[in-house]
């Protein structure tokens, strides 16, 4: 490839041309043919914009011979087949013509080079991908990000209507490696709520000693970026993000936050105040979804005009008190939002919606193994969550336009099962391909004979490239 110009197109069915190509001894592939979700998937991809935002990756490597395209696709595509390290890649999709079609790439790009090298050197190793990614850093992850928000809020613009995002951070470890120390940091995540998840669309890799507030004011500042001041009518955020100045801010730029607030603030001295008021009316709630025996009884408060009692906050506050007794104990929390005259019932309920993305992090850790880091050089481990969380949402915008997420419970699950080819054959020719019966393949060739002599050996490459043997 080096520095020629890369140009992405679909290839189209055409059965017609195909065999009209046969017939005259001419074939570009011959591929194992499946039916599944990975072919729309590519194609969601391509159209969505997502993979011209990859060859924009911020590329610190020398040689460049090999386009970092493939490399971010690779990764993305790498939880859906259940890869928890690199080096099963070799093995798994730059081995198998039939994966690397699934990837977007068809047997004409794989014969000119991009599954195998002149001098028979396969340059798709678990190693090229180390020193790919080696000396990237976290804000090579959070400005090809922005790119990818942008691209998908373009082309689909109705994931984003609600305005109810959250925001949490999430820790990662890696292990220590013969040649690695041990390391540790955290992705700060915004994502858009929609019904039973969050998609994870912003992130910041960094220390996991940085403040809540701090990480959180630069994600929020690049969410500002590329979808517009106000375009995040609603945050939700848990204390650990707690900065009236910036709260303040947020709401000056059109955006309401709900957090909760620390036992010492004078604003949780203030709910207190109102919760022993002779004209305090508690509301029944339903009880918190702890695995705990017994549950307590919840009761909640709401209280308006809280503005004054919060130092730092300029913006209007409604309160939500929360008392949950136990037998022998009673504890409380405070929340609040920045809007007055908001019920407590409401409060409560947006704050319940926070905590969908610690469901969604549970998701990744068990189905996806997304923090399953092996030891590793920092650059890899930002590689592996960053396109893990991007293949995440990218599978799930995708599911939304297919029956498979008819059900919305269905949507923050694991990866769906890989498809299996089946007995037909993909045939490229040009830029059209054709799903053909082996039979079908092998009269055609047979009833042409003489267009083929010259092409024989042609026609054998694409068939052992059919088998994985190249």
């Amino acid at each position: 490839m080096g520095n020629s110009k890369k140009n992405w197109r679909i290839f189209l069915a055409n059965r017609d041309a195909v065999i009209a190509a046969l017939k005259r001894g001419e074939c570009d592939g011959i591929l194992p043919a499946a039916r599944g979700f990975l072919d729309g998937f590519a194609e969601f991809c391509l159209k969505a914009g997502v993979l011209k935002c990859f060859e924009a990756f911020p590329d610190p490597r020398a040689r460049r011979s090999i386009p970092i395209f493939f490399f971010c696709n690779s990764l993305v595509y790498r939880p859906l087949f259940h890869l928890t390290r690199l080096a099963p890649i070799e093995d798994v999709l730059f081995r198998s013509p039939y994966i690397l079609r699934q990837l977007g790439f068809n047997g004409r790009q794989i014969e000119e080079g991009f599954y195998q090298t002149p001098d028979s050197q396969r340059p798709f190793t678990a190693q090229s991908i180390g020193d790919c990614f080696a000396k990237s850093k976290p804000e090579d992850f959070l400005a090809n990000q922005m790119e990818v928000l942008r691209a998908l809020k373009d082309y689909c613009p109705g994931e984003f209507l609600s305005g109810l995002w959250v925001m949490d951070s999430v820790v990662f470890h890696v292990p220590r490696g013969a040649h690695t120390p041990e390391q540790e940091f955290k992705a700060c995540v915004l994502g858009v709520w929609q019904e039973s998840t969050v998609w994870p669309l912003l992130w910041a890799l960094v220390p996991s000693t940085e403040h809540e507030s701090t990480v959180g004011k630069k994600v929020m500042a690049a969410a500002e970026e590329v979808l517009g001041a106000g375009t995040i009518r609603h945050l939700l955020v848990d204390r650990g993000y707690l900065s009236g100045r910036w709260v303040t801010e947020l709401h000056e730029r059109g955006t309401r936050v709900t957090i909760g607030v620390r036992e010492n603030m004078l604003i949780m001295e203030e709910l207190m105040n109102w919760a022993h008021a002779p004209a305090a009316e508690w509301e029944p709630a339903d009880p918190p979804k702890i695995h705990q025996d017994p549950q307590p009884e919840r009761e909640i408060l709401g209280i308006s005009h809280l503005e004054s009692e919060w130092s730092t906050c300029d913006a209007p506050l409604s309160g939500c008190l929360i008392r949950d007794t136990y037998p022998g104990e009673v504890k409380y929390q405070g929340l609040v939002t920045t809007a007055h005259d908001i019920s407590a019932c409401e409060i409560l309920d947006d704050n319940g919606c926070r905590w969908t993305l610690e469901e969604v992090y549970m998701t990744l850790t068990r189905y996806w193994e997304f923090d399953d880091l092996p030891p590793c050089r920092p650059g890899i481990a930002y590689a592996m969550v960053h396109f893990a969380l991007l293949a995440f949402t990218l599978l799930g915008f995708y599911q939304q336009e297919t029956n498979v997420a008819s059900d919305t419970k269905t949507w923050n699950a694991g990866p769906p099962p890989i498809p299996l080819p089946e007995h037909e054959l993909a045939v490229y020719a040009g830029p059209y391909f054709a799903l053909l019966l082996p039979s079908e393949l092998i009269e055609i060739v047979l009833s042409h004979l003489d267009a083929w002599q010259a092409n024989r050996r042609q026609l054998i490459l694409a068939l052992r490239m059919c088998e994985g043997n190249t």
